[in-house]
C-alpha cells in the first residue's frame, strides 16, 4: 500500500467532530454528553433512572455541570 492510500484511509477515520463543550452552566443533551465523553443516549438513560438532576425548559432538557461534575465524583470507585 503506498504511503497516499495510507494517509488517505486515516484521514477518512478521523470523520468524527468532537462537540465543542460550551462555557455556560447549563448544557443541553450533546453537550452534556460530550462534557462527560459520553453518548446522547448514555445521558438520556441517566435521566430515565433519574441518576443526574436535569431541568426542562420547554421540551428540552438541560443539565448543570455541577450535577455533572458530582456524579461522576461519586461513580469514582476508591483505590485502596
Amino acid at each position: 500500500m503506498s504511503s497516499e492510500a495510507i494517509m488517505s484511509s486515516t484521514k477518512r477515520c478521523r470523520t468524527l467532530n468532537p462537540v465543542s463543550v460550551p462555557d455556560r452552566r447549563y448544557l443541553r443533551i450533546k453537550e452534556a454528553a460530550a462534557y462527560l465523553g459520553a453518548t446522547e443516549w448514555f445521558i438520556y438513560t441517566l435521566t430515565w433512572k433519574r441518576a443526574i438532576p436535569f431541568a426542562k425548559i420547554g421540551k428540552r432538557l438541560v443539565f448543570d455541570r455541577v450535577d455533572l461534575d458530582n456524579y461522576m465524583q461519586n461513580m469514582k470507585s476508591a483505590v485502596a
